[in-house]
């Protein structure tokens, strides 16, 4: 009976009127009067609460606030994380191969231009017999044709012309010329002769612009006197497509040309003989 009494004082209490009465401070004259019971407080309350953590509920759900959940945003980010230090790993370890192979290229090929050249000329001048690429087991052991036209196959890959036209200076071991010049017309394109990686592409003083492109089978192609370069150092380019524009750079030229020069093994071959001009 007493439980039930003081339910019933409680119920009362809750549903009895009060006045909420606003005065002005210096008048004391009445502003507004509210009429308010304890039940409606805590249901105003009660539902004031409930659409404030609706809405934050919504934030959490729908925005990317929730990030910031702990637990939740650690798992993302570490995630996200983990993804990109993998992607980055995998760029440096191709960036720092990719950088060894240009530098022992760039060495091999200092060394054998300025040994291996030397050697050449001692040779040429000790016998007249013309030079004659090393080619695969499979290709030595078969007739070779006393000249590889543009087309012909050499190991795995082909080597096409890297411009048209008309040889003005010949292959020359004894003048240390080590490659042809070929005139062409103003603003044509230098092709690769086969597919490789740009080693060298650089202005000197005696060559001009110059790019050299490393192929298969230990073959290096140089393409000098160039009035403009369109690879860079470490490029992949494939066969016939252009590296660069016909020019006339360097101190060494003197007029409009393409010096071509094919080196295998660190030896420079007479490209007239592998490729029809």
């Amino acid at each position: 009976m007493e439980d039930n009494e003081l339910l019933d004082d409680n119920k009362d209490k809750l549903k009895k009127n009060y006045r909420l009465v606003i005065l002005d401070d210096e008048t004391l004259q009445e502003v507004s009067t509210y009429k308010l019971s304890l039940l409606n407080v805590y249901l105003l309350i009660s539902s004031a609460l409930i659409v404030v953590g609706l809405i934050i509920i919504l934030l959490f759900v729908f925005t990317p606030i929730k990030t910031l959940l702990p637990g939740y945003g650690d798992v993302e980010a570490n995630k996200e994380f983990i993804e990109l230090t993998q992607k980055t790993e995998e760029l440096e370890n191709d960036i720092l191969a990719m950088t060894e192979y240009l530098e022992r290229s760039k060495s091999r090929l200092v060394g054998a231009s300025e040994v291996n050249a030397n050697v050449a000329e001692e040779n040429t001048q000790q016998s007249n017999v013309p030079l004659e690429l090393d080619f695969e087991p499979e290709l030595s052991t078969a007739r070779k044709p006393a000249k590889v036209l543009n087309k012909a196959k050499l190991g795995q890959y082909y080597l096409l012309t890297p411009i048209m036209g008309q040889i003005s200076s010949q292959f020359d071991p004894n003048t240390k010329h080590y490659g042809v010049d070929i005139l062409g017309p103003k603003n044509a394109a230098i092709k690769a002769v086969m597919d490789g990686y740009v080693i060298a592409s650089d202005w000197t003083l005696e060559s001009g612009n110059t790019i050299a492109i490393q192929h298969a089978n230990n073959i290096v192609s140089f393409y000098k006197h160039n009035s403009s370069l369109l690879k860079k150092a470490g490029s992949f380019v494939q066969a016939g497509e252009a590296i660069a524009i016909i020019g006339n750079s360097g101190t060494l030229s003197d007029g409009p040309h393409l010096h071509f020069e094919l080196w295998y093994n660190g030896t420079p071959v007479n490209p007239t003989e592998f490729i029809n001009f």
